[in-house]
């Protein structure tokens, strides 16, 4: 008994240490009578998590090293791989089955600095029977706004953990299509503007376009994985999902797959615009260089003409006639004429 108090006691001393009371964590208890609390203390915190028929919902937004650990080593005693991927940075879409647990990996898009540049953001999941703790490094809407009590009296914590979660995706997915939507529209007025050779900001274009394509290249990639995770909570595999959640995850995915399927049309239309743009300017200078041959093409016989009669011979019959300076015109005039007549007949004017 006295070693169980001393462990006790050494776990509550941690929680004290670190503290969850700071604004990067925040909690919210919904207990079994219906009652939402969330100015929890550190014990109540402790409590909460082992409530079994009480469902918690912790939210950690850019939490240090010992903000994760308290959460998930110290509250819901996780496996070091799953506290490992939560500290960590980078990670493509996943889901990892711990057992009695979920770890999950998701990806939110958010505009970048560029107009056309879409960033994707980490946001971490633990998902048990009864606990549901997020964690991402920059601000959601999303979790602001499912942040109230009314909302878990009937809905999110009141149906559990799986259908909070849904909620959360299922809003996140729904403002996912307006920043598609609007990544294509841009890249359709972009596609009208390389027709328009006096927009005279064709560098601006191609940049845009061509962040345009690694934005939809990378979405696709993320949201290709993304959608494999949603088939798998959709599916029967995973004991902390009910049955009756799962339904919500299919529906879910079959959304993520259309998101998916657009950031790859995208890619396709951005390539397919860049390809003619490049077309384009590379039709244009041929037309530079064709209108410079047929300029140097007219006025080589006339250099020719010109720099013979400029050696300034003296037995040059030809230079004492008083008609050579206007015949020497007229004839200028019937080359070029001559020249310009044959080119245009070749269609090369």
């Amino acid at each position: 008994m006295s070693n169980r108090l001393a462990s006790r006691h050494n776990e509550d001393c941690k929680i004290r240490r670190f503290g969850y009371n700071r604004p990067m964590i925040r909690a919210l208890y919904r207990h079994q009578s219906g009652s939402i609390i969330t100015d929890l203390s550190t014990d109540q915190l402790a409590k909460a998590v082992k409530d079994r028929h009480g469902r918690v919902w912790i939210d950690l937004q850019a939490p240090t090293e010992d903000e994760y650990r308290l959460v998930l080593e110290d509250l819901l005693h996780c496996h070091p791989l799953a506290i490992k991927s939560a500290m960590g940075y980078d990670h493509d879409p996943k889901l990892d089955d711990y057992g009695n647990y979920l770890f999950l990996v998701f990806h939110t898009l958010n505009l970048g600095d560029e107009l056309m540049d879409i960033h994707t953001h980490e946001f971490d999941v633990y998902l048990d029977y009864t606990c549901l703790v997020t964690m991402h490094n920059e601000p959601l809407g999303v979790i602001d706004q499912l942040w109230s009590s009314d909302y878990h009296r009937e809905r999110g914590l009141a149906l559990g953990p799986a259908y909070l979660l849904y909620d959360i995706l299922d809003r996140q997915v729904a403002g996912h299509f307006p920043l598609l939507n609007q990544l294509e529209e841009r890249v359709d007025v972009l596609g009208d503007a390389i027709f328009r050779p006096d927009s005279g900001d064709e560098p601006g274009i191609l940049n845009e376009l061509l962040t345009a394509k690694g934005s939809a290249l990378r979405l696709h990639r993320v949201l290709t994985r993304q959608s494999e995770l949603l088939y798998r909570l959709g599916a029967s595999e995973h004991s902390v999902v009910p049955s009756d959640a799962q339904r919500y995850f299919n529906d879910l995915y079959t959304h993520s797959i259309h998101l998916a399927g657009l950031a790859n049309s995208v890619r396709d239309l951005a390539g397919t615009t860049i390809a003619t743009h490049l077309a384009l300017i590379s039709n244009r200078t041929n037309d530079v260089m064709k209108m410079l041959t047929v300029i140097g093409s007219i006025f080589l016989p006339l250099s020719f003409l010109v720099g013979v009669y400029g050696m300034n011979f003296t037995n040059m019959p030809e230079l004492n006639w008083r008609w050579a300076y206007g015949a020497i015109w007229v004839f200028f005039i019937a080359v070029i004429g001559g020249m310009l007549w044959w080119f245009r007949r070749q269609r090369w004017l």
